[in-house]
């Protein structure tokens, strides 16, 4: 009986060669792998056709799918390649490290979880850096890629392997944390298993950091008192696909690669000597409109071996490969560059796994409706432009948005020409980390749809808030889930109903009111929002006038805008009714003496802008605000209300800027010094072009601009050519008016 321990680099080509090649050699008839056993039956699927790599093993608590770790492989992961010579020579394959029903078991004590972290802050310096520095190298990769990747097979590999770790961790003497004995424990104890069933070649693989402790000496009760009586918990597993840039993580068994597109050059074409390489950088260069001749390929090739030679090195290593292609290809410019890190030497290989693979029903719901729908899930960004008039598209549509109801941004939209559009565009690209997230919601349902639904009705319960519910309600919508929705509206009206405080009522009827007006677009049943709309607004007109008063600067000038605000959704609407009411409301909070002065001012100017109120009364209620006696704080907030953001009307607005022509123009010296300091606080927040152009109407005045215009010589010839196209605009006939009655009009 014999006991092989093969210690690897996780995602290392060389190892990887150097294991299979071991293997082929040692013929095992059993084979023990650092991994969790709960994936034991996962391993079926490594040989199917449809599985590529990377991909990795989701090991999570289906009470808790936040408590998860990923297992990641690709094809040069030693750890695959053993999976894959056990399957083809039909041994027995089982994993053994810490079971993750013990790992994953959120019971540990604080005492035990504050002693790993500090153990293992420690330990994680990486222990090849200690032996990479020990040997003069700077980097621990370049390291282990010129004693490891790129040299050529030995039958001393792994020999060299344990002598080298074993050293390190007897001259260290580093402090070991507390899951990593129980990790070495569960790991001899699967050894000596084998041993009991009468394996008679038995080969470990596991990181070379391991080898050492799995050798070494323990008696079974050391091993057996630190696995029992540990915490467990129920674990789950399944394949995801995976990524290069996310080979790099450090995640399940603690191992990431810094450069996997690198390592998967170097696994596909082993003799590679930079030619390979560089003609990939190159590519790389075309493709981004980068002009790479052939003799740039060549002269990076001389480079990168000449400074392999003077480095005494077999070949040149990735370290060479970049100073090369820097130097020749870039001309030096460390900015290209970062395209051959992004696109070559990190990559952007995107792993698929079989359709049919144990999956949890909610994933697997989502990958059907995405298949059926022609979305590809895939961390590769994807556009997606779609018409809300096609039914397809509708459904496409209708899908990212219940996804975005769960939580899970899978989509950000990128573009949409305008509310109430019937165009969409969304930027697609799925994460593995939102698989996570996914699962997560898994105890909701087993559908997206009944996730979703279910997960609305929750927050729908749980809320205490209007905004809240109006939130949840914009994102229920267009998702068109109508139970969810249904219960946000009751909770809606629940809260309505109790709500006093008309500015809440106010920022939770806008979105309402978005929807009532553009929601047919997608073909949703508005009935319900519109009843809601009528009920909140019922409330804010009755509660408005009073909501006005008693409140600071502060908060009159939130109220202020939040004035504005509806005003423009209740134009949106386009209800008279709606509207005459609301100018009633506004006209309440302009004649209630308590109101706060600013808020007059709002809304004076709103009702002006619609022409409730005359010129004439504008005027009066101008005077008013701002005659001798008024506390001078008042009739800062008076004007401020009324002229803030409110240039350009001054500007275009002739009636406007009479009366307060008018209005400053009647002011005594004392009053009109008074006056100066408040208009300074408003036309600061005015723009220096516009402050520019109100000084110029100031001197001008509008009468003289009125004669400018009416004295210009007209070009008629000029006028001429412009009727055909202002005929067409204005939608006449050509023979409709003549240039002479065009002309006399704008004389007029």
């Amino acid at each position: 009986m014999a006991i092989h321990l093969l210690g690897i680099r996780h995602h290392g080509p060389g190892s990887a060669r150097q294991l299979v090649h071991k293997l082929n050699a040692l013929k095992p008839d059993v084979l023990l792998i650092e991994g969790p056993p709960e994936a034991e039956d996962m391993l079926q699927w490594v040989q199917h056709i449809e599985m590529k790599p990377p991909v990795a093993l989701l090991a999570y608590d289906p009470n808790e799918p936040k408590n998860a770790t990923f297992y990641p492989f690709t094809n040069y992961s030693p750890e695959w390649q053993a999976i894959l010579y056990g399957l083809e020579n039909q041994i027995p394959i089982r994993f053994i490290d810490m079971p993750l029903a013990h790992k994953l078991a959120e019971n540990l004590t604080e005492n035990e979880l504050l002693e790993n972290i500090e153990n293992e802050s420690i330990t994680y310096k990486s222990p090849m850096q200690y032996l990479a520095e020990a040997a003069g190298f700077d980097n621990e990769e370049e390291w282990w890629e010129q004693h490891f990747e790129l040299s050529s097979q030995s039958n001393e590999h792994f020999e060299a392997i344990e002598e080298a770790f074993t050293s390190l961790r007897e001259a260290l003497d580093l402090p070991e944390s507390l899951n990593e004995q129980r990790r070495e424990a569960f790991m001899r104890q699967a050894i000596r298993q084998a041993e009991k069933e009468m394996f008679h070649s038995i080969a470990v693989v596991c990181g070379a950091f391991h080898v050492p402790a799995l050798k070494k000496k323990v008696t079974v009760k050391h091993d057996n008192d630190l696995t029992k009586k540990l915490p467990k918990t129920k674990i789950e597993c399944t394949w995801i696909p995976w990524t290069n840039d996310r080979l790099s993580y450090y995640s399940g068994y603690g191992a990431g690669v810094n450069s996997p597109g690198y390592y998967e050059n170097c696994w596909q074409n082993p003799g590679d000597d930079g030619s390979i390489w560089l003609s990939k950088a190159a590519a790389i260069f075309r493709k981004h409109q980068i002009d790479i001749a052939s003799s740039h390929v060549i002269e990076s090739v001389r480079l990168a071996q000449t400074l392999a030679a003077l480095r005494q090195k077999p070949k040149p290593g990735l370290h060479e490969l970049n100073e090369a292609t820097q130097t020749v290809m870039c001309m030096g410019d460390e900015v290209q560059m970062r395209i051959v890190w992004r696109d070559l030497i990190v990559g952007n290989t995107y792993g698929e796994v079989p359709a049919d693979a144990p999956q949890v029903p909610i994933q697997k719901d989502l990958e059907l409706k995405a298949k059926k729908l022609r979305i590809k899930i895939t961390e590769e960004p994807k556009t997606l432009k779609l018409d809300l008039r096609d039914e397809t598209h509708r459904e496409k549509s209708v899908l990212i948005h219940q996804v975005a109801v769960l939580g899970i941004q899978w989509a950000q939209q990128s573009f949409v020409g305008g509310k109430g559009t019937f165009k969409e565009q969304w930027e697609l690209m799925w994460r593995p980390d939102q698989t996570l997230q996914l699962l997560d919601k898994a105890i909701w349902g087993n559908t997206i749809e009944m996730a979703a639904n279910a997960f609305l009705i929750s927050k729908a319960n749980e809320s205490a808030k209007l905004d809240e519910i109006t939130t949840l309600l914009e994102t229920a919508l267009p998702a068109d889930l109508h139970q969810g929705i249904e219960a946000l509206m009751r909770k809606m009206d629940s809260l309505a109903s109790t709500t006093t405080d008309s500015k809440v009522l106010m920022k939770a009827i806008l979105p309402l009111i978005q929807i009532k007006r553009y929601g047919n677009v997608r073909q949703t049943d508005l009935e319900v929002v519109g009843e809601i709309v009528d009920t909140i607004f019922n409330r804010i007109t009755a509660a408005l006038p009073m909501s006005c008063t008693g409140i600071d600067q502060e908060q009159a000038a939130e109220m202020a805008q939040v004035l504005k605000d509806m005003q423009q959704g209740v134009l949106l609407l386009d209800d008279s009714a709606m509207l005459q009411d609301w100018m009633q409301t506004l006209l309440a909070v302009a004649d209630n003496e308590k109101a706060a002065a600013l808020l007059h001012g709002t809304s004076c100017k709103l009702l002006y802008d619609q022409q409730f109120i005359t010129g004439n009364e504008t005027a009066k209620r101008f005077s008013r605000a701002l005659s001798i006696g008024t506390e001078a704080a008042h009739a800062a907030a008076w004007i401020e209300g009324f002229l803030k953001d409110a240039a350009m009307v001054l500007l275009l607005d002739d009636e406007i800027w009479e009366i307060i022509n008018e209005w400053i123009s009647s002011l005594e010296d004392d009053g009109f010094n008074d006056t100066i300091p408040l208009l300074r606080r408003t036309f600061a927040s005015f723009s220096a072009s516009e402050k520019q152009k109100i000084a110029e109407k100031a001197k001008h005045g509008t009468k003289r601009l009125k004669q400018t215009l009416s004295e210009e010589n007209l070009n008629h010839e000029r006028a001429q050519k412009l009727l055909p196209t202002l005929r067409w605009m204005v939608g006449l006939p050509p023979s409709e008016f003549s240039q002479v009655e065009v002309l006399e009009q704008n004389d007029n």
